[in-house]
């Protein structure tokens, strides 16, 4: 009933938005799921998209992972290096306008994380920075499994794409608003 009620007001936000502002808006309004499928069509273009706010990067506050309900996962960045996101946005329903980005991870590097053990961000599946964090897992013994299954994960992504790398999309955020 929960997710019902999500998708119908993600759909009835969408529909807002794009209704005759076609010709005034200079970006796009579409879903996540058509984002991450369409990514190189939209690359460099901007775009307005509706996710849930799953996780704030907690070292520097400068990109978060939102999801559609389907699971479909955008990152976030920060537009200025002097901008954060605000810790409050977590579990938050939100509109973000801006350009699209994209960055691929190669095999060649899913290996050498692979060979070196090392914990990835799950936001981008780059070397995780929160070093606090890191070493929890290191003194506990779980980092070898967590690298294992990340590692995993995007070798699955590969299969199923039929492609030597896993792509991820961002958003360089212009605007973020959480919806009433």
């Amino acid at each position: 009933m929960r997710i019902k009620l999500f998708l119908i007001t993600i759909l009835s936000v969408l529909t807002y938005l794009s209704n005759g502002q076609q010709a005034r808006e200079t970006c796009t309004s579409l879903s996540i799921e058509e984002l991450v499928k369409n990514a190189n069509q939209f690359e460099n273009k901007k775009v307005k998209v509706i996710g849930l706010v799953a996780h704030i990067c907690g070292v520097d506050g400068k990109k978060m992972k939102i999801k559609s309900p389907s699971g479909a996962i955008v990152k976030v960045v920060t537009n200025s290096s002097e901008e954060i996101f605000d810790s409050a946005l977590k579990k938050q329903l939100v509109v973000v306008q801006g350009l699209v980005v994209i960055s691929r991870i190669t095999k060649a590097e899913i290996d050498k994380v692979e060979e070196q053990g090392t914990l990835l961000c799950h936001i981008d599946n780059t070397p995780c920075k929160d070093k606090e964090w890191v070493n929890k897992k290191i003194e506990s013994g779980t980092d070898v499994k967590i690298a294992k299954r990340d590692i995993a994960n995007l070798r699955q992504i590969m299969k199923e794409t039929g492609k030597d790398y896993v792509t991820t999309v961002s958003i360089r955020s212009e605007n973020v608003n959480v919806l009433d």
